[in-house]
């Protein structure tokens, strides 16, 4: 038997299908992903002491043994700041100086400084004039798209604001017309009543799998403060940090060394939906891939119980 769920956040159509993942495959062996263990490589670009490879530094931190995560600027950048159709800017962020650093082994003080400089390039970006939009996203391993192994992330300036982000927001702002109330309140409140789906409640933020998702075994980290990316406080960051150090370790233990994306969403700088829209991250696992199915129709599939997975996931002290 199979259900038809949908994605409150975004409208998407969901069939829920659970013997999907019990149908027989091929034993054709499987591309894997190798762990890293040398903490520097002579040739990589992004590896502390290899300097000489990029020059153009946005932003970095460093302590006395030099620098520990900095911004540069894509040498092959998706759009460039010429005044075209679209245009801004296309920096890289590399999360640690360590070639074999990566989200399952990074520390609490490392995402500190990490998210520290998302905070710093989102800032820098999102005040350029005609700028109407900021996209950090990372990829992780080759299969989500990773073209270097050092552990880095991307931050994009929009001369637009992209179609996805009208989405939700107008999604969340038809909510909040129809019941003076926000679709994000809404959702934090229901998943930490019910507790089936969630990985973390925090004092900031709120860990989840979500109910209706188009990936399946999505993660979703909510702000639950009414506040913008940029104006994070410390303690925002602090306890973001200590989420992503636990509920990696985690994650590592349930799918061992697996490629993902992280993305952020954000508030465009010109559209007012403070009220109604939280800044928020999805964490996709890049196990599965569309079909002709999910290609053709726009409706997606998924196998994979949430509140089972959460259950697998779930933290309950960060300290």
């Amino acid at each position: 038997m199979s259900n038809l769920i949908i994605d409150n956040m975004n409208n998407d159509k969901i069939i829920v299908a659970k013997d999907r993942s019990k149908r027989p495959m091929d034993k054709a062996k499987n591309y894997e992903e190798v762990e890293i263990y040398n903490e520097y490589e002579v040739k990589c670009p992004f590896c502390r002491g290899n300097e000489e490879f990029i020059e153009d530094e946005k932003y970095k931190v460093c302590d006395k043994n030099g620098w520990l995560v900095k911004s540069v600027n894509n040498k092959f950048p998706i759009i460039n700041d010429e005044k075209e159709d679209i245009y801004g800017i296309h920096e890289v962020m590399i999360d640690t100086y360590r070639h074999n650093g990566n989200f399952y082994n990074m520390t609490k003080e490392e995402f500190i400084h990490m998210f520290e400089m998302y905070k710093n390039r989102y800032k820098n970006l999102i005040n350029d004039k005609g700028i109407e939009y900021v996209s950090i996203f990372k990829n992780f391993l080759r299969k989500s798209g990773a073209s270097l192994d050092h552990p880095h992330t991307q931050i994009i300036s929009l001369s637009i604001v992209p179609p996805e982000i009208y989405n939700e927001i107008n999604i969340a702002k038809d909510y909040y017309n129809q019941n003076k109330s926000s679709l994000y309140e809404y959702t934090i409140d229901k998943e930490i009543k019910e507790f089936k789906r969630t990985i973390y409640n925090g004092k900031y933020f709120l860990a989840l799998v979500p109910y209706a998702t188009r990936y399946s075994g999505e993660i979703r980290i909510i702000s639950k403060d009414k506040i913008r990316f940029e104006n994070m406080e410390d303690k925002h960051i602090d306890e973001l940090s200590k989420i992503f150090e636990k509920l990696f370790k985690k994650l590592y233990k349930v799918r061992g060394y697996s490629p993902f994306n992280l993305y952020i969403h954000t508030h465009p700088n010109k559209i007012k939906c403070d009220e109604y829209y939280n800044f928020h991250m999805h964490i996709i696992p890049r196990k599965y891939s569309f079909g002709g199915f999910e290609l053709s129709t726009g409706l997606y599939v998924s196998s994979i119980n949430p509140s089972e997975f959460a259950n697998k996931l779930r933290f309950n002290n960060i300290d």
